[in-house]
């Protein structure tokens, strides 16, 4: 499920540049390096003494693509842009590295078809947030949005204005009633909170009113956007840019998402909250895998890891079973009713709603609609 930014934090990113990326490791401060693979010697951007960690991911990016555009018998190819290669003294997985779980030989895809008398449905199962370097896309993939008609996504966030996405946003996120971070959160938490947020420039006070749950899905976007994975390399941002004259269809609400992500129970927000504070270091080895499991087509490993993330306590299942299980039965119908109608679709969600006993591709299947999984070594 995607995750939705909105509060709208500026970092004052001034790149401060080592010579070599030899000197990183004594540079002071908050500090990052970004590379172009290949080109490790002549093409890199190194910030540092920054007050942030973004700041550092940021300006490390900024001047590493200068470079890269200072050289235009290069690229830009997914395996000749910039990424960030390390935090700090945390090193980040590339995307060479993540590239290289894909198996030689055919695997399955996360792409399904659907047939009836007069309609194709293409089920692929997304990645919201990704780095460039992940691409490009299995060709199939690429066959089967070029062949359809409509996109359909979870939810078409880009139908609303910026102002009325944040006024949806703010309606669902303040905590009420004279309720605050520091009065709900237990004051290890908050301190942990107040180490985390300093890392990215922010202070409790600036968000003070926000719920536990809007604070959680800020520290995630954040981490993942100093880490270089960003919303515009997701797919669904990769298919719009593609998108000519399809129209695009949305299987849920704007509103409903809202609902699931920041209308839960406040012990469950502050439990989420706890658990992402604690495992903070974690997500990028675990994104890696992820991600790489879902390039390789690998459903077992995949699932693990989204289950190990999902937690075991009765909050956190009750929490997973909302956030997939039930809106996997919405999206299924919906998906189901497709096939009724004439016309070839791109149906594009979280890859989480096609692995499982409660997945989408179960739920059709319960419904006696049997689709095909496409193969790496198919034709489209």
């Amino acid at each position: 499920m995607k995750r939705l930014p909105i509060l709208l934090f500026t970092f004052l990113a001034i790149p401060l540049i080592a010579e070599t990326p030899a000197d990183y490791a004594s540079l002071p401060g908050r500090k990052a390096m970004a590379i172009v693979p290949g080109f490790t010697d002549s093409i890199y951007g190194i910030g540092h003494s920054q007050s942030s960690d973004i700041g550092a991911a940021a300006s490390a990016l900024q001047e590493c693509q200068r470079k890269l555009a200072e050289h235009t018998e290069i690229g830009p190819t997914p395996a000749q842009t910039c990424e960030v290669v390390n935090l700090n003294q945390e090193l980040i997985t590339t995307g060479a590295e993540i590239r290289a779980q894909i198996p030689d030989k055919p695997h399955p895809l996360y792409l399904w078809r659907y047939t009836s008398a007069t309609a194709t449905v293409y089920l692929a199962g997304s990645i919201h947030i990704l780095k460039s370097t992940i691409y490009p896309l299995a060709p199939q993939l690429e066959k089967a949005f070029e062949q359809s008609d409509l996109l359909v996504l979870e939810v078409d966030t880009e139908k609303y204005s910026l102002a009325e996405m944040q006024r949806r946003m703010m309606e669902v996120s303040l905590l009420q009633d004279g309720q605050t971070l520091k009065k709900v959160l237990d004051p290890a938490v908050l301190d942990r909170l107040n180490e985390s947020l300093a890392r990215y420039g922010i202070n409790t006070r600036q968000i003070a009113q926000f719920k536990p749950a809007m604070v959680m899905n800020q520290l995630v976007v954040l981490r993942l956007m100093t880490l270089g994975y960003l919303p515009e390399y997701g797919l669904e941002q990769h298919f719009r840019a593609k998108l000519n004259d399809k129209r695009i269809l949305e299987l849920e609400s704007i509103d409903m998402q809202l609902d699931v992500l920041f209308n839960q129970p406040l012990d469950l927000q502050i439990q989420l909250l706890t658990d992402t504070l604690e495992l903070e270091h974690e997500i990028e080895p675990v994104l890696a895998d992820m991600v790489g499991a879902w390039l390789a087509g690998n459903d077992r490993d995949l699932l693990a890891l989204i289950l190990q993330q999902s937690g075991t306590s009765e909050l956190s299942q009750a929490f997973s079973k909302r956030i997939l299980d039930d809106r996997n039965v919405t999206m299924a119908k919906t998906i189901g009713q497709y096939l009724d109608t004439v016309g070839t679709y791109f149906v594009l969600a979280g890859v989480a709603h096609f692995i499982g006993e409660s997945s989408i591709v179960s739920l059709l299947k319960q419904q006696g609609i049997n689709g095909k999984r496409v193969m790496s070594d198919e034709q489209i």
